[in-house]
């Protein structure tokens, strides 16, 4: 938990949430709202909040971040820290400094942003106040953590007598007996191997109708065939007048056989309409064969010349793209190899660049790394990364706001995008002519 004194009004506010605090000179009460969702979402996200409309316009600051084991620190302007490291104080301060100065603390046992407390102190664990110093320290946050969160009372077990509770037996449901059936009389069985006697015929019941006129039994032997008599046409019953007399035949007539193929016979003539018999071509000029002298073979068709495409409609291949940086002091490096540029560069920083070229770079302030950026050309981009360098690097694209590099990450930009390593120290990416 961070200690913050307070002050009734001023131009520091204290913004804290997720074991980050930041001591920004800030008075907008709408920024502030978007510097504590950064604060609470990272130590990156909250200097790219800072730095969002320019770095010209990013205010005074003292931000550090004690959610880890090692704890970052990072100041700018007017900004002071005091770190207690290993029993030894020092102070960091960013003068000179174009930027801000980023540390790592991994044996912090204090710090302190802004000037010393003269006064009381009140915790802070998350939120936005007014404040001119705000001091941190392990032990004060676990003493205040478990102070602030209180354990939820404990409920008291129930352990008095229980009362029995009486089972609740169903009643027997009412049985309901059902028609007397009567006992069978002592009939006698009958003896082993003798059929049974049959039961008579019931009676008819005198209800039942009996039709007058039954279906006859088919004789044995047909009857004699009558006397012919006189044909008389009779009346067609039913469908008959619409499909015709129905036809009796055995199924030996009824057969159906292939036609026996005449060779000699002349297919028979179908008479075609005019306009069809007039299309067909005479018999001297129909093909032999099958061929109907109307559809068209693929044979018969002329070849088509193959297809030969102009050499002069190509136009010329476009050539590939190449770049070039143009440095603050003037001179203009090309990117026909990677380069690594800093106040004392070396290509053994970036093992994974093939013939890399160191190319020197110095500032008036001379802040910037050793090896600060290296600048490559993948394909059609160009690709620049960050290589942990102190103060951090900058690049601006055309058209838009100022955003810091992540460290190690490479990052691909566009022509007239600016490469700031800080203290006037420039690179501009331009089309190598």
């Amino acid at each position: 938990m961070f200690e913050v004194q307070q002050a009734a009004a001023g131009e520091w506010a204290v913004v804290a949430g997720g074991g980050r605090a930041l001591l920004v000179a800030e008075t907008d009460a709408a920024r502030l709202r978007d510097l504590l969702a950064a604060v609470r979402a990272g130590f990156a996200e909250t200097l790219d909040a800072l730095v969002a409309h320019g770095l010209s316009r990013t205010p005074s600051f003292a931000l550090i971040d004690v959610s880890a084991e090692t704890a970052l620190l990072a100041v700018r302007g007017t900004g002071l820290a005091s770190v207690s490291e290993r029993g030894s104080e020092r102070v960091v301060a960013a003068t000179g400094v174009s930027s801000w100065v980023e540390l790592q603390l991994p044996g912090v046992e204090s710090a302190t942003l802004g000037p010393a407390a003269t006064g009381a102190t009140l915790p802070l664990t998350e939120g936005v106040v007014r404040g001119s110093t705000l001091r941190w320290t392990p032990a004060v946050t676990a003493e205040d953590v478990g102070a602030t969160v209180a354990a939820p009372p404990k409920r008291e077990r129930d352990t008095g007598p229980v009362e029995a509770v009486p089972a609740v037996v169903p009643e027997p449901e009412e049985i309901v007996a059902g028609p007397a059936v009567e006992p069978f009389a002592d009939a006698p069985l009958p003896e082993p191997g003798t059929e049974p006697e049959p039961e008579p015929a019931a009676e008819p019941d005198p209800h039942t109708r009996v039709p007058e006129a039954t279906i006859a039994d088919v004789p044995e032997t047909p009857p004699a065939a009558p006397a012919a008599a006189p044909a008389v046409a009779a009346e067609p019953a039913g469908y008959d007048h619409l499909f015709g007399a129905t036809m009796v035949r055995s199924v030996e007539e009824a057969a159906v056989r292939p036609a026996e193929a005449d060779e000699e016979a002349a297919p028979s003539r179908i008479d075609l309409p005019g306009f069809i018999t007039d299309s067909f071509p005479s018999g001297a000029d129909r093909l032999v064969g099958d061929h109907d002298g109307l559809t068209v073979m693929s044979g018969d068709l002329p070849e088509r010349p193959a297809f030969e495409p102009d050499a002069s409609d190509a136009g010329p291949a476009p050539a590939p793209q190449t770049f070039a940086v143009l440095l603050s002091d003037g001179r203009r490096e090309p990117l026909s190899a990677p380069v690594v540029v800093g106040r004392a560069p070396s290509v053994t920083a970036v093992p994974s660049l093939r013939g890399a070229r160191p190319v020197t770079l110095t500032s008036a302030e001379d802040d910037i790394s050793r090896s600060h950026v290296a600048v490559a050309v993948e394909g059609d981009s160009v690709v620049v990364t960050d290589l942990h360098s102190r103060n951090g690097t900058m690049i601006v694209l055309p058209g838009k706001s100022p955003q810091k590099l992540r460290s190690g990450e490479p990052t691909t930009v566009v022509l007239g995008t600016v490469i700031d390593l800080g203290s006037g120290a420039t690179l501009t990416v331009e089309a190598a002519g």
